[in-house]
């Protein structure tokens, strides 16, 4: 995705994520973001996103119309992302059989893309097809956050790596047509 109003910075700790560890990221439901205030002080909100793009992926999150008690602008994440770009999410499997426990942990650069921008456009697209809510909510209307230059840490329980397998680790889709 082009066309960001500003360059970030890129991430240094990790390196490019694997195929499986895209793939697992894509089949997650829900991950959790941290960004960092003004202050040094880490946030973290759980956020439904999407994964664009293979070779050079991103990743795609709407500010969308669940109850909020403020306006976008005013959100935590957005007034975070914007003091400070660099931006963390971890996706992960828990189960009580602990040797199939896996995570995966992604940095990145993150930005808030307003609409009208195919950035814009290729996100609620993504999004859309990956949560079906979002159908009926005006996303389209809306910013989103836009996160490049993603670098990956990941973990299993089995002390294998990512990699390894052709499928997502202890992936098992919710909806199959995700």
């Amino acid at each position: 995705m082009a066309g960001d109003e500003r360059q970030v910075p890129s991430p240094r700790p990790g390196r490019s994520p694997s195929g499986e560890e895209l793939a697992f990221v894509r089949d997650a439901r829900v991950g959790h973001l941290a960004t960092v205030d003004d202050r040094g002080r880490p946030s973290v909100v759980p956020f439904c996103f999407a994964v664009l793009g293979d070779e050079d992926p991103v990743v795609v999150s709407a500010l969308d119309e669940k109850p909020k008690h403020v306006d976008d602008r005013d959100l935590a994440r957005v007034r975070n992302i914007r003091r400070q770009p660099e931006v963390m999410f971890v996706v992960d499997k828990y189960g009580e059989d602990w040797s199939r426990l896996a995570f995966v942990q992604v940095r990145g650069a993150a930005s808030i893309v307003a609409p009208g921008s195919r950035d814009h456009e290729d996100a609620i697209q993504a999004l859309r097809r990956k949560y079906p809510q979002y159908h009926a909510m005006a996303i389209g209307q809306r910013p989103v956050i836009v996160i490049r230059n993603l670098r990956a840490t990941s973990w299993r329980g089995d002390g294998e790596s990512f990699g390894t397998q052709t499928r997502a680790y202890g992936s098992e889709r919710a909806d199959p047509d995700v």
